[in-house]
């Protein structure tokens, strides 16, 4: 496994694994890894962001990257309601878990006047040889 390209296969499970009965919910679902604001947002949006990963595991000869900490912060955002972004959450939580990753911060909830944010964070440490 390329342990400098984690964030596009993690961002492709979330995606793929979306079930359809979301998408039939949320038809106008939206899966990004940018922070730009589309002129037309789409709600609700799962915005999929690599924190910097960190080596881990060095050899003696440090010639190569044996193994990294990799951890995502993922947010959803919906413009309706609370419940909306708990439950598209919810699914992230358990697709993440299916790679092997622990939550490191529980889904927190965050409150503006139109727009409703679930945040969590995610952490593991993925090795040369592993399979997301």
């Amino acid at each position: 496994m390329n342990l400098l390209d984690i964030e596009s296969r993690v961002f492709s499970r979330i995606k793929n694994k979306c079930p359809q009965s979301l998408k039939d919910k949320y038809p106008n679902i939206y899966f990004t890894t940018s922070d730009r604001v589309q002129t037309n947002p789409k709600f609700p949006t799962v915005y999929v962001h690599e924190m910097n990963p960190v080596e881990e595991a060095q050899d003696l000869e440090n010639q190569t990257i044996n193994a990294v900490i990799s951890s995502f912060q993922i947010e959803v955002t919906d413009n309706s309601s609370m419940s909306n972004a708990t439950e598209v959450m919810n699914f992230v939580v358990e697709t993440m878990k299916t790679m092997r990753y622990g939550v490191v911060s529980m889904p927190e909830f965050s409150n503006t006047t139109s727009v409703f944010r679930k945040i969590a964070r995610f952490r593991r440490v993925i090795g040369s040889g592993d399979v997301l």
